[in-house]
């Protein structure tokens, strides 16, 4: 309510007030009885009547804050309630906060009374049953998971999903008529054929939400870490908090489930989809016979009140396993969207092709990489979410904040290959929690790309889904110098796609171990993909027997590493990997990072120095081709990654290009001068006005 209406309120019960004060004291002891005998009883009842009127507006005040029905935010949209720490959040102008565990259990209450009123004849232990269930899911789900991404237990890390959910946008099958807007990018890379047969002509851009409201299945498809189980979890919270109006769904019953452990189950018997669920939540939520789950499900599924989200086909292994459970699915979508109830399935590209589900009204979208918005939504949020979490609703959080946020943009925008990254939403959390750590994000990307491979595989053992989790320690060391050249190898043989085949990608681990002089290569090679795949994620199944590294970023980096291994005893190795690539646009990212590891990561200026230098005397590829990119080299590697008389070798071989007009190209020509003014461009004639070379150009037409 707003504060004007407050203070008339206010006014309107004082006055009374006062005027009754009055009539006690003075007035009263004056009349005779029984006259002043009923001026008490009046008092009383009009008193009684204002306490029952303020009573009545609290209520509704306190209804309207935990119903979410504050004034919609400055945007226009409508409030949603977030769970704090011991409390609800409710966004909006007022932006207000209600504290204290009791008035979490008044908004589930609500909730639970909201989803009953959707029911018809609900019998009376559902309503108890649903508080719990929605308690659960609040419990289970409120916080974002940080375990894995090297977050120390001084940083008190509990951050609201709610609070820091970014809208996810999708690609839908493109409409006749239509045409690519842009060249999609999965992770960092163009899809492969499979991944790009499955896309098909997808290009209609669309809220992932809104696509939910209008059908009554969907299915994501996206790469690790676009975001799919946290969209699910999303919309099992908001659910939970009675908000289905605001997501356009109505009071619904979310029910979220791992497809790979329905997979268990049917291995192990003929297990229908519903029976599952029942035994899964009842396993889950019940700590004792006397919560009725399996009826308050039932009852949700039967009343087409119910909003089923399927975690992670691509978890199910094997492939007549995962045919068996997309049958299921099917079925059981047929029989239930009838009733009125919703699905969500989330799966990667690879191999879903194969056990791709076919029904009426089943919608198919693939998660877009984030563009400039979300990455900035995301950074405020993150930072204004830290920053609360350390220092509360002040002054102080918000300055903290206001800058954090400008530093991470900064350090995201300052180089294109950290932005490629920050694409990611896993690896823009990454990213964040590395900045919030007092890591000082370095301004080169090949020690940036360092950290981040260090820190996934020495921390991260998060399970992406919704599994159980497995912890398992990795010797960081000689895990890269056995990925360095599967990465070179896989770069090799898929250059700026990375997917390679199971079986070639294990004999390739196996004969890497066998020249590491390891007796018996391959159980040791199946335990490191075991181990990348369950405890780090850095080098994943994408689908049936395809095999890559979560982002193109870190292949890239391990091949550069890969290929830096081979100058132990010289550089003439490198020399020649590098020059037999430098057409290639595919690797120039790969040559820039070999040299930026040799001279940054390693120290070994002099060898990165006579690297350079060697290519530019060699002058592979297309003429200027190499003086272009070992200028952009000097840039990304800085004053100290190359010797002096490396990086003015460089500037004169670009000096040299811009003026070869009869070897060189016009276009490479001018990439030579943008990337001679980067580094610094020495010609006074250019760079100081006062020697540059003017003509007079007479007035009128020429």
């Amino acid at each position: 309510m707003k504060k004007r209406t407050w203070l008339i309120a206010a006014f309107l019960v004082l006055i009374p007030t006062l005027f009754l004060f009055w009539l006690s004291w003075e007035v009263q002891p004056a009349l005779p009885a029984p006259w002043n005998n009923a001026l008490i009883i009046l008092g009383l009842v009009v008193a009684g009547v204002l306490a029952a009127l303020s009573g009545i507006a609290d209520t509704l005040q306190i209804a309207e804050r935990l119903g979410g029905r504050q004034a919609a935010d400055r945007d226009g949209e409508e409030a949603v309630p977030q769970v704090g720490e011991r409390g609800i959040h409710v966004g909006g102008a007022a932006d207000v906060v209600i504290s204290g565990d009791d008035n979490v259990v008044l908004v589930l209450q609500q909730a639970s009374q909201k989803f009953l009123d959707t029911l018809s004849r609900p019998e009376p232990d559902l309503a108890e049953a649903s508080r719990r269930y929605f308690q659960f899911l609040l419990t289970k789900y409120r916080n974002l998971d940080f375990r894995g991404m090297g977050v120390s237990d001084r940083l008190p890390l509990r951050l609201e999903l709610l609070e820091m959910y970014v809208p996810l946008q999708a690609r839908i099958e493109r409409p006749k008529g239509e045409t690519w807007v842009r060249d999609l990018r999965l992770a960092g890379r163009k899809p492969g054929e499979e991944e790009a047969e499955i896309i098909g002509e997808r290009v209609s851009e669309r809220p992932v939400l809104e696509l939910l409201q209008k059908h009554s299945g969907l299915i994501i498809l996206g790469d690790p870490g676009a975001g799919k189980t946290t969209f699910l979890k999303y919309l099992a919270l908001l659910l939970a908090l009675g908000q289905g109006e605001a997501l356009g769904l109505g009071p619904r019953l979310p029910v979220l489930l791992p497809l790979s452990d329905y997979a268990n189950q049917l291995s192990n018997g003929n297990v229908p989809l519903d029976t599952y669920i029942e035994t899964y939540y009842r396993q889950a939520v019940s700590d004792n016979g006397e919560f009725p789950v399996a009826k308050l499900l039932q009852t949700a599924l039967a009343q087409g009140r119910a909003l089923i989200l399927l975690d992670g086909l691509d978890e199910v292994r094997q492939e007549h396993l995962r045919r068996t459970v997309v049958d299921r699915v099917e079925d059981f979508f047929a029989l239930q969207k009838q009733r009125g109830n919703k699905f969500v399935l989330t799966s990667r590209l690879v191999g879903y092709k194969e056990v791709r589900p076919a029904a009426d009204d089943l919608q198919e979208c693939t998660l877009m990489d984030f563009g400039e918005e979300e990455i900035a939504q995301f950074t405020r949020q993150w930072t204004r979410a830290v920053a609360r979490a350390a220092h509360g609703q002040t002054k102080q959080a918000a300055f903290d904040a206001a800058q954090e946020e400008a530093d991470l943009l900064a350090a995201i925008h300052k180089n294109p290959g950290v932005h490629r990254l920050a694409a990611n939403p896993l690896m823009l959390t990454i990213l964040a929690v590395m900045k919030r750590q007092d890591v000082v994000l370095p301004e080169r990307r090949v020690e940036l790309y360092e950290q981040y491979v260090k820190t996934m595989l020495k921390h991260w053992n998060l399970a992406r889904g919704l599994g159980k989790r497995q912890a398992h320690d990795l010797d960081v060391v000689e895990t890269v110098r056995v990925l360095a050249p599967l990465a070179l190898w896989m770069h090799e043989t898929s250059p700026g796609k990375g997917l390679v085949k199971e079986g070639a990608m294990r004999r390739q681990l196996t004969q890497i171990y066998r020249d590491r002089g390891v007796a018996d290569p391959e159980p040791v090679a199946r335990q490191l993909l075991e181990d990348t795949h369950k405890e780090t994620a850095m080098l994943l199944e994408r689908g049936m027997g395809q095999y890559g590294f979560i982002h193109l970023t870190f292949q890239e980096y391990l091949a550069a590493v890969g290929i830096a291994q081979k100058g132990q005893l010289g550089i003439e190795p490198v020399v020649q990997s590098l020059a037999a690539r430098i057409d290639d646009p595919n690797w120039h990212e790969v040559i820039q990072l070999t040299i930026g590891y040799l001279g940054i990561v390693q120290g070994y200026e002099t060898a990165a120095s006579q690297v350079v230098q060697s290519l530019l005397a060699q002058k592979p590829g297309e003429a200027g081709q190499v003086e272009v990119l070992m200028g952009m080299t000097a840039c990304d590697v800085g004053e100290h990654g190359l010797t002096p008389a490396c990086r003015q070798a460089v500037v004169d071989a670009l000096l040299a290009a811009i003026v070869d007009d009869e070897r060189v190209t016009a276009a490479q020509r001018a990439a030579a001068g943008d990337t001679l003014a980067r580094l610094g461009d020495p010609r006074p004639e250019v760079m100081d006005v006062d020697a540059m070379r003017f003509c007079y150009v007479p007035p009128g037409p020429f």
